[in-house]
């Protein structure tokens, strides 16, 4: 039994589900609602996640947490397509992507996405006291810091600017890279798509038009249109709230 602990629409509970659908892999799924409800601080899930994120997958009892740590579980465990090059070093390149969706894609967007989507959707449901209750008792003690510094000051001008800057960077280094091979890691689609994609839409949700010019890029928008036609990104964005 395969059970994925996510949310409908965090960007990385998508990649597992474009990763489970590529490897036609059945599912069972177990909506976790991050926004209103907060079902990930409930300490039924954090036994299970102590970070208080999603994904999570339980495999036969077997917890995989972080969704790119995920991914590479699921391909190395289950039969059928691979998503990892056969070439050891084509793979390293690969975790490079993976390494980089995280440390920098989306470390930035989220700052990006804090005054534009976070503050206006958390003042609706919560007062500033009660949201501070909360960061407070946030099991992950690294993103308990940063969420009680960013309700204290904000982001600034200056840091949404250079989080914009850094992704810039990484779009530079995906029309770079596009421009020598088919895909990320070499000539298939693998995990290092996997990994990237979601976030692109991350760009167009929060309106980053400069980002989004693919006349400037325009491998990326080759490329953005070919993951968006693979039957297994659209099955993940299919996904709705079941809470809707």
């Amino acid at each position: 039994m395969l059970t994925l602990y996510h949310f409908w629409s965090s960007t990385c509970s998508r990649k597992v589900r474009i990763t489970l659908a590529e490897k036609n892999i059945e599912w069972q799924s177990h909506h976790i609602d991050i926004v209103g409800k907060l079902e990930n601080l409930d300490p039924d899930y954090v036994r299970l996640n102590p970070k208080g994120v999603v994904p999570t997958l339980d495999h036969d009892g077997k917890i995989i947490i972080e969704s790119n740590i995920i991914i590479e579980y699921l391909d190395d465990t289950f039969p059928g397509v691979s998503l990892s090059p056969d070439d050891t070093y084509q793979r390293a390149v690969m975790r490079l992507w993976l390494e980089m969706a995280e440390l920098q894609v989306h470390k930035n967007i989220n700052v990006v996405s804090y005054n534009k989507r976070h503050v206006p959707r958390a003042d609706k449901l919560f007062s500033k006291q009660e949201q501070r209750e909360l960061i407070v008792n946030f099991p992950d003690a690294d993103k308990r810091v940063t969420m009680l510094q960013r309700l204290e000051n904000g982001v600034t001008p200056e840091e949404e600017a250079f989080a914009e800057q850094r992704l810039a960077e990484a779009m530079d280094k995906i029309e770079e890279t596009l421009s020598k091979s088919a895909w990320l890691a070499g000539d298939e689609f693998t995990l290092a798509d996997i990994a990237i994609a979601p976030f692109i839409e991350r760009f167009e949700a929060n309106n980053m038009d400069a980002l989004m010019d693919f006349s400037k890029r325009p491998k990326v928008g080759e490329w953005w249109e070919r993951v968006q036609a693979r039957p297994s990104y659209q099955e993940a964005y299919a996904f709705e709230n079941p809470n809707a």
